[in-house]
């Protein structure tokens, strides 16, 4: 009974950590590391190898406890030694195939501020048929920008309305009114 609950109770924690830990991430940056450097990949002692330990031993220990007539000590063993290989397994599947794959990916620049809420600040004026020029203000990475932009649909945008920025094409954002994007949602 008393290996029943330990297993049982590994692997719902594992879940429930698992869980925790997609809620509120594992990407963390390293103290005294500038923003944008990249992290090499380590072995450690993170949430997700936990939960991701805590999830395979359980199962496997209740699996073997539950269907052999092993004693404690070789299942508690055989558990242990399976949830480091998952962890050890998982962890190298992403190092090797995930996070290289994610490095070619090429970054379309026009779209890094994609949704991006902002507000008109000030209506500039047309300039040569190409409709009316606006400046917009918003908040990335804890500071206030600015530049200038353009209507997406060509509709009139008046200073302080809320806005969401489309793409950013030669330093111009091309913006959409937040309530014709409310709508869609």
């Amino acid at each position: 009974m008393a290996l029943t609950v330990l297993f049982l109770g590994s692997f719902v924690a594992g879940l429930l950590f698992g869980v925790g830990t997609m809620l509120w991430g594992v990407e963390k940056q390293p103290r005294n590391v500038p923003a944008g450097t990249p992290v090499p990949l380590r072995a450690r002692f993170t949430p997700a190898n936990v939960a991701a330990f805590a999830t395979l031993f359980g199962a496997v220990g209740y699996l073997l406890h539950r269907y052999t007539a092993l004693g404690a000590a070789p299942i508690i063993a055989i558990a242990a030694v399976l949830g480091v290989a998952g962890v050890v397994g998982a962890s190298l599947l992403i190092a090797k195939w995930a996070v290289p794959g994610a490095a070619r990916e090429v970054v379309d620049e026009r779209f890094v501020l994609m949704g991006q809420p902002a507000r008109v600040t000030r209506v500039i004026g047309g300039s040569g048929g190409e409709g009316i020029a606006y400046e917009i203000s918003y908040e990335a990475e804890g500071r206030r920008h600015t530049m200038p932009a353009r209507s997406l649909d060509g509709a009139p945008l008046t200073s302080g309305s809320d806005v969401v920025i489309e793409r950013v094409e030669g330093g111009q954002a091309y913006v959409e009114a937040w309530s014709t994007v409310e709508r869609r949602l």
